[in-house]
């Protein structure tokens, strides 16, 4: 009968022993799932704010690239404004440089008209000179031959008009030489009045064409100072750009003298 009541003892104490431990594991469950739940949270955080951090450094690093590149492209572009403000700068340069050059030049070619005008008409004078002086000549020669004329014919009046010119012989001899002789005298006073107009007229178109040489000479005299006087505008006024190409230091072309024609 002893062992039946001890063991009825050891049994309450057993299942008290037993409640004890599910009490107090049920109690370390119920304090351990709060710590885990909290630190798997934590950790959850964590890896969401790991991966904020990396895609906003990722942005950052993006920009400064970003940025760096971009000061890259304006140092570029700089330099490339820099050097289209030199290019534009010589190009200026150039421009004006052009300028003046045109300038000059329109002034050098005016200036060579002038003297092509002023040689022309001197060349012109000259040639008219030629021509009056030929025509002077031949005036000259028609009153050579109007001289000889007329002292023939004073010699053959003299011989008619002179005793004992007459021709010897029978008097009919004489008559007829008489005759002859009157008649050369007619004829020679003919040909003098021919040969003086042909002289007066020589000379009167000598006298003009000299006057008319003479006219375009002091023309081209004119023309001449004109080109001189704008030779002197050109090389003062114009800034000395490269070598001159002309001779602007030449003098003016010399007045030529008036030949009178010779009476």
């Amino acid at each position: 009968m002893k062992h039946p009541r001890k063991y009825s003892l050891a049994r309450p104490t057993f299942l008290a022993c037993a409640c004890s431990l599910a009490l107090a594991g049920s109690a370390f469950t119920q304090t351990a799932a709060p710590e885990n739940a909290q630190s798997l949270l934590e950790k959850v955080k964590r890896r969401d704010l790991d991966r904020q951090l990396a895609a906003r450094q990722t942005g950052l690093d993006r920009l400064a690239e970003d940025l760096a590149k971009g000061h890259k492209e304006a140092e570029a572009m700089q330099a490339s404004i820099d050097a289209t403000g030199n290019l534009l700068k010589e190009t200026g340069g150039n421009l004006n440089r052009l300028i003046s050059q045109r300038k000059r030049l329109e002034q050098v070619l005016e200036l060579t008209t002038l003297r092509i005008e002023a040689e022309k008409l001197k060349a012109e004078g000259l040639q008219m000179l030629g021509d009056a002086q030929a025509k002077a000549l031949a005036a000259l020669t028609k009153r050579a031959e109007e001289t000889d004329l007329r002292a023939h014919l004073g010699a053959t009046e003299l011989k008619l008009l002179a005793p004992g010119t007459g021709e010897a012989g029978t008097e009919p001899a004489a008559k007829e030489g008489a005759a002859k002789m009157r008649s050369t005298l007619t004829d020679l006073r003919k040909k003098l009045v021919t040969s003086e107009n042909s002289a007066d007229n020589a000379e009167k178109i000598a006298r003009d064409a000299m006057r008319t040489a003479s006219a375009r000479l002091e023309l081209a005299d004119m023309a001449g100072v004109k080109a001189k006087r704008k030779a002197a505008n050109v090389e003062g006024d114009l800034p000395a750009i490269a070598e001159k190409p002309l001779d602007l230091d030449e003098t003016a072309p010399e007045k030529p003298q008036k030949t009178t024609p010779p009476r």
